[in-house]
């Protein structure tokens, strides 16, 4: 399965331009490159493919963008193009604009959309074989966040997978809900996403009595269904406790001064919680190896959440939502990961409480993390799955 494929491969979607540095000529690389809008799946998988050497063009898009940045490099061209000014209200139209002049002048033999909005429309439309990766459940989210924007990407969702013939899930959770509300009718397919073989050596020691507790949260994004209120809650019923305890918040959203935190303060909490923000990724990975016992994931509702499985790759035990989608999944059904009622911040305070009690439970969880992330989780498994994929689209066509 890993060897050198006969075709070029297109790639759509979100990216972090950085991620793709090493593969680009260094003549062309300029430390004011846009930073793209982040995508670690798409990035990982991309990276794995492009060891295997695998011809990939990507096509993405990005608000610096202003004309058209092409980067080149050996077996690799990245295309990015503009990103509209509140997209929402042409249903994405510069971005669809834009990769559908791109991807019909680049040419792939095959292409991957990932996410079943912007990135998929264009694809569907240039009549080259192609499959899309479902990486969330349109329904569900617009339920837990009510709001114009939500309404908008779920019409693109649904327009997308009810002509489809091929999209694979992340997760059994999302190939059900396409079935369920989506109106996909094609294959149903689940490949999820995978992580590098080297974080399986960054493992985390912090698993000791040596040390305050700390747990941490990773979100993208304040409030709706993110539900980091609740994390703060029973954060703050655990240093009734545990008074040394520390919280770490990450993501967008949770920086000094930003939503979270003026959130928490306007409900009098804040004792021992540092609101860090977004960080670029192999920092964010660093201090989540060196700093957390523990992950808490408030989310209502996820597909396959990169967040629980970056922890538990690194031996750090989470805490998930037990209806939240595919939480469970992602968790072994509460085999890897203790699952809790994420709507009660008792029911997570006193899951906290368990785990600062008891460093054994702790270690026990984090084993049983680890064993599943090496056996489900490994790029390497990921990217053998999604070659015979494109394989068989090659034969097709």
């Amino acid at each position: 399965m890993g060897s050198k494929m006969s075709y070029t491969l297109g790639m759509t979607g979100p990216i972090n331009v950085a991620d793709f540095r090493e593969y680009i000529d260094p003549a062309q690389w300029r430390d004011d490159l846009p930073k793209g809008q982040g995508g670690t799946p798409v990035n990982l998988l991309c990276r794995e493919l492009i060891k295997r050497g695998q011809k990939l063009v990507v096509f993405s898009c990005d608000a610096a963008v202003k004309d058209e940045i092409v980067l080149q490099g050996d077996n690799l061209r990245v295309c990015l193009g503009p990103k509209g000014a509140r997209p929402a209200r042409n249903f994405f139209r510069v971005e669809r604009d834009y990769l559908q002049r791109a991807i019909a002048r680049e040419k792939p033999d095959l292409i991957h959309a990932q996410w079943t909005y912007e990135y998929a429309m264009p694809v569907q439309l240039s009549g080259i074989p192609h499959v899309i990766t479902a990486h969330d459940a349109p329904i569900n989210i617009l339920r837990h966040n009510f709001i114009p924007y939500r309404m908008v990407r779920t019409l693109m969702a649904y327009r997308v997978t009810s002509r489809a013939r091929r999209i694979v899930s992340v997760s059994p959770y999302v190939a059900k809900h396409l079935r369920q509300f989506m109106r996909y009718r094609g294959t149903e397919e689940v490949i999820s996403n995978g992580l590098p073989e080297h974080v399986f050596s960054e493992l985390s020691a912090r698993h000791s009595e040596d040390h305050p507790i700390a747990f941490a949260t990773i979100l993208v994004g304040w409030g709706g269904y993110k539900n980091g209120q609740v994390a703060i809650e029973a954060f703050d019923a655990l240093r009734k406790h545990h008074p040394d305890a520390r919280l770490l918040m990450f993501g967008a959203g949770h920086e000094p001064d930003g939503q979270a935190e003026q959130w928490t303060r306007s409900c009098g909490y804040g004792q021992g919680i540092e609101f860090v923000g977004q960080l670029p990724y192999d920092t964010l990975m660093a201090r989540l190896k060196a700093e957390v016992d523990v992950l808490v994931h408030p989310s209502l509702v996820e597909a396959q959440p990169m967040a629980l499985i970056e922890a538990m790759a690194r031996g750090i035990p989470v805490i998930g939502g037990e209806s939240s989608g595919g939480v469970p999944w992602t968790l072994d059904h509460g085999w890897a990961g203790k699952l809790v009622d994420v709507r009660s911040p008792e029911a997570v305070a006193q899951a906290m409480l368990e785990f600062a009690a008891d460093p054994a439970l702790r270690q026990d969880y984090a084993e049983r993390g680890l064993a599943l992330v090496r056996q489900r989780f490994r790029i390497t498994a990921v990217a053998d799955a999604w070659q015979a994929v494109y394989n068989q689209l090659a034969e097709e066509r």
